[in-house]
């Protein structure tokens, strides 16, 4: 298949146009018009995906994370972006980013950490999606949870009503608590934030930004796989760049 037509279906999957108006999706490197045979699903564009893809002769790498956000300023060969990029380039292979765009989309990441969290009775609110578990306290039901590394601030509540948000979704904290909710899941969670947080009565559990990300890459290779039977399509889900010591 031409790499158009991934990106079509990749469009189909979750509308580019759902992205923020700050990101940065679509071909990142690539032709549309060259011959895609195989895809790589991987959170970020790392030398170590890279590396992989180019170990497995892969064409076309699909992130989450851009390669770029801020125009370049220079290509220097040796190191960041630039070197990703003539890496990609130099061995004829594609890079296509769905970012905020997957976030929002039905089936996308913030409905994937849904669902992984148990969260009953979902809908949308933005880039948040709130639902119910049967009451449990906040330490038991994070310990629950299929996610290593969590970190929580607890506001005294037991947890009932949830907001989630992949990524870093702390901005939203008050619209989390508008909407009635007692527990804000997400990652990247600073400090001062989760204190305000806490102190009107939100619980925040903190995911990391990886782990409340990679839950989509399986699924989504997955769809892959169902949408284009012919092209071979692999998940590649590397690890957290934070490592939590015991």
């Amino acid at each position: 298949m031409r790499l158009q037509e991934i990106v079509d279906t990749l469009n189909d999957i979750a509308p580019f146009a759902l992205a923020q108006e700050w990101d940065n999706c679509g071909i990142m490197v690539g032709d549309p018009d060259q011959e895609i045979r195989s895809i790589l699903i991987a959170l970020d564009p790392t030398l170590e995906a890279i590396d992989y893809a180019l170990s497995q002769g892969i064409d076309l790498i699909v992130t989450h994370h851009p390669l770029f956000f801020e125009p370049l300023k220079s290509l220097n060969l040796a190191h960041g972006q630039a070197r990703k990029a003539a890496l990609l380039i130099e061995n004829r292979m594609a890079l296509v980013s769905m970012h905020t765009n997957l976030d929002a989309a039905s089936n996308g990441v913030a409905d994937e950490l849904a669902a992984r969290l148990g969260l009953r009775e979902v809908r949308g609110l933005g880039m948040l999606r709130i639902g119910r578990i049967d009451p449990r306290p906040l330490e038991a039901w994070v310990r629950s949870l299929p996610f290593s590394g969590a970190r929580i601030c607890s506001a005294g509540r037991e947890v009932a009503i949830v907001a989630a948000c992949p990524g870093s979704g702390m901005d939203l904290w008050l619209e989390a608590l508008e909407a009635g909710c007692d527990t804000l899941v997400t990652g990247d969670v600073r400090y001062h934030r989760a204190m305000d947080a806490v102190e009107r009565g939100l619980n925040i559990v903190d995911l990391g930004h990886y782990g409340s990300e990679a839950v989509i890459l399986r699924p989504l290779a997955e769809r892959m796989r169902s949408l284009l039977p012919a092209v071979t399509t692999t998940a590649f889900e590397g690890a957290d760049i934070f490592t939590s010591l015991a």
